[in-house]
């Protein structure tokens, strides 16, 4: 007779880390008073830096040269620092706030 017990075999789970990541950061944002747009955009710049930085310790991304860097800051208005990642923010004239990355680049576009 077959037992009415429920198998006790492992199931695993597999979540991106990535998405999980800019979920936290985007509450983050937000209870920083930023709208659920911004916060969003943040996160998902947060968790773009997090990759980045990860490629680089894995030698799958080449840093920028300190020339590239220094132009880079001299172009940059003056901007807000967010969750210490190096992800930076600036207020346009629309008010909305635009992520910047350390690398001078926006994430997703």
């Amino acid at each position: 007779m077959a037992s009415a017990r429920p198998s006790r075999q492992r199931h695993w789970v597999q979540v991106n880390r990535a998405a999980v990541l800019t979920a936290w950061a985007a509450v983050v944002a937000e209870r920083l008073g930023m709208k659920r747009d911004e916060a969003l955009t943040m996160g998902r710049a947060v968790a773009g830096l997090s990759a980045y930085s990860k490629g680089k310790r894995l030698g799958l991304v080449e840093p920028a040269t300190d020339a590239t860097k220094r132009a880079r800051r001299r172009a940059r208005a003056p901007l807000e620092s967010f969750a210490q990642r190096g992800t930076t923010s600036t207020k346009t004239s629309d008010r909305a706030s635009l992520p910047v990355s350390e690398a001078g680049a926006r994430p997703g576009g």
